[in-house]
């Protein structure tokens, strides 16, 4: 074989790689899941999906840390941890969502450090844990767990709540899956966050008919 068709040869894998590659990321980022439509439940309950507020799952220090809520993370977190309480509260399911990055080639070269099974992340220290309703997910969709839906089901839950990261791709791609399964869909203003422009990340969901609430109206609601 020649040198050239060495550099040929190469130069084609290479493409191929970069194929995988870019389908990898449209499916995972730019694609919600389709299932089966819920039914029309007897009586319906609701759940709230806290969405990736999540941190390094190196060493083994939990101790609390401060949380400042004049940052925009810290107000997130306030938030979101002000619809946990409501949801607990009113003696409604929580679900907790953590994103976990595959350990296979192409997750590496989509840059994937959070690796199953390495340094798994865990659930921010500074979010309220009520339970053990734990998910986790290697798409932007949470719905592409299978437990996670098998989980609204058997509770009967026909409407989701979202808080969390990120606004403009976990938490919508969720929402837009929710939505493809008949779920009404309703994201906390207040509890999400992005690095993107937030009014139009909003009206995004609007467009889509999720509705928008923030967590003092949250209270407002009927139970």
């Amino acid at each position: 074989m020649t040198f050239l068709n060495v550099v040929l040869t190469a130069l084609a894998l290479f493409a191929v790689l970069m194929l995988l590659f870019g389908l990898f990321v449209m499916r995972n980022m730019f694609i919600p899941t389709k299932g089966k439509r819920i039914e029309a439940y007897p009586h319906p309950t609701k759940a709230l999906l806290v969405m990736d507020i999540q941190e390094s799952g190196g060493g083994s220090n939990r101790q609390s840390i401060p949380l400042s809520t004049s940052t925009p993370l810290g107000a997130m977190i306030a938030a979101s941890n002000r619809v946990i309480d409501w949801f607990d509260q009113a003696g409604m399911e929580v679900a907790y969502i953590r994103q976990v990055f595959g350990n296979d080639l192409i997750t590496r070269l989509h840059g994937g450090r959070i690796l199953a099974g390495r340094l798994e992340p865990r659930i921010d220290r500074r979010i309220m844990i009520i339970n053990n309703n734990d998910f986790k997910k290697n798409r932007t969709d949470a719905f592409s767990n299978p437990k996670l839906e098998q989980f609204l089901i058997a509770r009967q839950v026909d409407e989701v709540f979202l808080v969390g990261l990120d606004a403009a791709f976990c938490v919508y791609y969720t929402a837009l899956g929710a939505l493809n399964r008949g779920y009404k869909v309703t994201v906390i203003q207040d509890a999400v966050l992005t690095g993107r422009d937030m009014a139009k990340v909003l009206e995004r969901y609007r467009q889509n008919g999720i509705r928008i609430i923030n967590s003092r109206e949250l209270t407002e609601l009927p139970s």
